[in-house]
């Protein structure tokens, strides 16, 4: 397709593009400079985005202007966090060897949405539709980071947390605890909690606006997703989640911190 580029409006996206990363905008002559251009083409491009509402001028200085508002929102609106996060699980399952999922939460709960399972012969992982425990499940204790610490109750309640293994945190005491290392690490590891023999590893996803929106993790035996396999597998998951918390829109990753 490169062959019917036209060259101007290539130009003018890379001025977009370059004032996006400039909140203090730039002067022409630094437009100019920066993308090699020549000052007459420069001049027309810049001309021509302002007449469109897609730059403005402050003072000598060049920012982007209101009129790709409406153009950014509808291209958000546009976004479904399964199909964005697909590609991303594809290459984390292939990457790991063990099955990558999408979780969202729901209620009181983590809902898997999306699941590509493991290309090992001999497979773990829940299918798409499963919900898990917020507080003993990797998603689920992602998804708990993102709250505020006054919602833990509201999701979980006060009374003591089911059992679902003789690993699992039973009190909201443990569990803040945990969530501090969750914030602090920015991923979460269910440690044979959920189901015995079985270990996950999730960390967050964040839409265009900076809110967690999701948790993307992978499964696996814990006899094959061994604990010294943790810090690589924590990198590529994360990895894969700020792939798609890009893909939502989100510039920068925010912690998990509220």
């Amino acid at each position: 397709m490169r062959n019917y580029e036209i060259p101007n409006l290539s130009n003018a996206c890379l001025v977009l593009k370059t004032l996006a990363s400039e909140p203090a905008g730039l002067l022409l002559s630094e437009l100019v400079q920066r993308l090699e251009l020549p000052h007459t083409s420069a001049l027309r491009i810049v001309a021509t985005l302002c007449n469109a509402g897609f730059l403005q001028r402050s003072g000598n200085r060049y920012e982007l202007g209101s009129g790709l508002i409406p153009l950014g929102q509808q291209a958000l609106a546009r976004l479904d966090i399964r199909s964005v996060a697909r590609p991303a699980l594809n290459h984390l399952s292939a990457q790991t060897g063990e099955t990558a999922h999408l979780a969202i939460l729901s209620g009181n709960q983590s809902l898997l949405v999306e699941v590509c399972q493991s290309p090992a012969p001999i497979r773990v992982g829940a299918p798409a539709g499963t919900l898990a425990a917020l507080h003993c499940s990797a998603t689920g204790k992602v998804l708990l980071a993102g709250q505020p610490d006054n919602r833990l109750e509201l999701l979980l309640g006060t009374k003591p947390l089911p059992a679902q293994t003789r690993k699992t945190l039973t009190t909201l005491p443990q569990l803040r605890q945990e969530l501090i290392r969750i914030r602090k690490q920015g991923y979460a590891v269910d440690e044979e909690e959920f189901f015995e023999g079985i270990r996950c590893l999730a960390a967050p996803v964040h839409n265009a606006s900076g809110d967690l929106v999701g948790a993307i993790g992978i499964t696996g035996a814990s006899t094959r997703f061994t604990a010294p396999r943790i810090p690589s597998v924590a990198r590529q998951v994360i990895a894969a989640a700020n792939s798609v918390s890009k893909g939502l829109g989100c510039s920068k990753m925010p912690c998990l911190t509220r």
